[in-house]
């Protein structure tokens, strides 16, 4: 099973400062990674997954803004590997703005 994971930089309530750029480390894990990994597109929410921007993905970096004060961030990741296996990872409420 894969999965991608997302190393974001948050305190202990699982929150960072709000309205800020950051760039958030992530990786995929499993059988679809390294050289195996075909393609990965990763999106962010801010509002409660009703709409999706796509996420920029650099170097194991995602680049996107933290969310406002109390609000919070979700993730979408889709990756493909090069036998044509998808996953899909969704993490609701990622973390929250302070």
């Amino acid at each position: 099973m894969s999965t991608v994971r997302f190393a974001v930089p948050v305190d202990l309530a699982s929150r960072a400062p709000g309205g800020k750029p950051v760039r958030i480390p992530m990786t995929v894990q499993g059988s679809m990674a390294g050289k195996n990994l075909k393609s990965l597109t990763v999106c962010v929410s801010y509002d409660d997954r009703k709409t999706w921007q796509r996420a920029k993905v650099e170097d194991g970096l995602i680049s996107v803004k933290n969310p406002a004060k109390d609000k919070a961030v979700s993730f979408l990741a889709d990756v493909t590997d090069r036998q044509g296996n998808r996953a899909q990872l969704t993490i609701h409420n990622a973390y929250y703005g302070r």
